[in-house]
């Protein structure tokens, strides 16, 4: 599995994940090293869930992901259409 990872803020080289801390099930720290002995900027970065794209079959019904916009728009363009159909 391939870890998300970004370029140092600083100096732009490649940086590797050291360890991640779940702080709740949407966020997560990484903390990620610089691998540019130059520079050896050691920094935290968050991942966090956002948005929902395709809902789930197995929701947690404690757990508010908001629906993307986008998703909404044509799940309301679906229903008005299938009003039509029937």
């Amino acid at each position: 599995m391939r870890v998300i990872s970004l370029p140092c803020p600083h100096c732009e080289s490649r940086v590797l994940a050291r360890k991640s801390r779940t702080l709740s099930p949407l966020f997560k720290e990484i903390t990620y090293m610089c691998q540019n002995p130059d520079c050896g900027h050691t920094f935290v970065a968050g991942l966090e869930v956002l948005r929902t794209l395709s809902l789930s079959a197995l929701p947690k019904t404690n757990l508010r992901i908001p629906i993307s916009q986008h998703v909404r728009h044509n799940a309301a363009n679906q229903l008005s259409l299938n009003l039509f159909v029937a």
